[in-house]
């Protein structure tokens, strides 16, 4: 149950990366490193922003009344990407310790330099923590090197650790960007796990839940009956955990869901409810099949 409970841990540091950079950006309002083995499951629930998004909707009336007139755009945002990819090597023997990816967006938005400054500081935050992780890293990889024998020490190719971005959905009212992350120690294969970042492209804002739905309790259940339906069948009916049922209702988080022209897309990483060669499930959940449990306004074509 390992494995599940650092796809959690995951979660939540980028969850707080996230927040951390949205408070930066908007003042005080509120906003996966890798997965173990799935034998050491707890019942542990996934953070949630609930309390932080009480509070942002519970802002001043004038804040509220603000965003609700922001102005749609008359083109989608731009996004380009800068590279932070390096490879990072023993001050000594200039020996590879760690292969790091990283290809950080940049959103533009020449009508409206403020709104893409805001979004913008979310991806500048979660580099500088980035960073963090990344010197941490290099230590467990020095570490592990130096316990090795002297001919393996030799051989030592490096750690992997990156966290790969692209654009999922972009249009006058939505932003929506993945990450797709991984942390690689020398296992069989990488850590992997996805994430998301969605926008309201008019005024930057990082969307929560709270913000799209109206009522979640119903949207979970039309969402996690989605995700049954998804996994049940093939190709990931032979990759279901032994008790994947009692976990789906953890899949839906602040940072595994984003919205494109169809519906709402909930990530499913691995080791949720599947084994890692199931890979990062992604189900749609059609906007007609949720409406009066979400806010029309981030309702594409509606």
């Amino acid at each position: 149950m390992k494995k599940r409970i650092i796809v959690l841990w995951l979660a939540f540091c980028l969850m707080a990366s996230a927040c951390s950079g949205k408070g930066a950006a908007q003042g005080n309002q509120p906003q996966q490193s890798a997965g173990e083995t799935a034998d050491d499951r707890e019942d542990e629930e996934p953070p949630k922003a609930e309390e932080d998004n009480k509070e942002k909707q519970s802002g001043s009336q004038t804040e509220a009344d603000g965003d609700s007139q922001a102005q749609e755009l008359s083109k989608a945002p731009e996004v380009t990407f800068t590279d932070y990819s390096q490879e990072i090597q023993d001050e000594e023997d200039k020996a590879l310790l760690l292969s790091v990816t990283e290809n950080c967006p940049v959103i533009s938005i020449e009508e409206n330099e403020d709104v893409a400054k805001k979004m913008n500081m979310v991806f500048e935050q979660q580099h500088t923590s980035n960073q963090d992780e990344i010197a941490r890293k290099v230590q467990e990889a020095k570490d592990y090197r130096k316990d090795l024998p002297e001919e393996e020490a030799k051989s030592f190719t490096g750690f992997g650790y990156g966290m790969n971005y692209k654009v999922m959905y972009a249009s006058t009212r939505i932003l929506s960007i993945e990450s797709e992350n991984y942390d690689w120690q020398g296992s069989v294969h990488p850590n992997t796990w996805t994430s998301s970042y969605c926008f309201d492209a008019a005024t930057g804002d990082l969307l929560y839940l709270a913000d799209i739905l109206t009522d979640e309790v119903k949207a979970r259940k039309v969402v996690e009956r989605h995700i049954l339906e998804t996994i049940t069948k093939e190709p990931y009916k032979d990759a279901l955990l032994e008790d994947y049922e009692g976990y789906v209702a953890d899949v839906l988080t602040e940072n595994t869901f984003y919205l494109n022209e169809k519906g709402l897309v909930v990530i499913c990483n691995p080791y949720m409810v599947t084994a890692y060669a199931a890979g990062t499930i992604e189900v749609e959940v059609p906007y007609k099949e949720l409406k009066g449990t979400m806010n029309d306004k981030y309702i594409i074509n509606n």
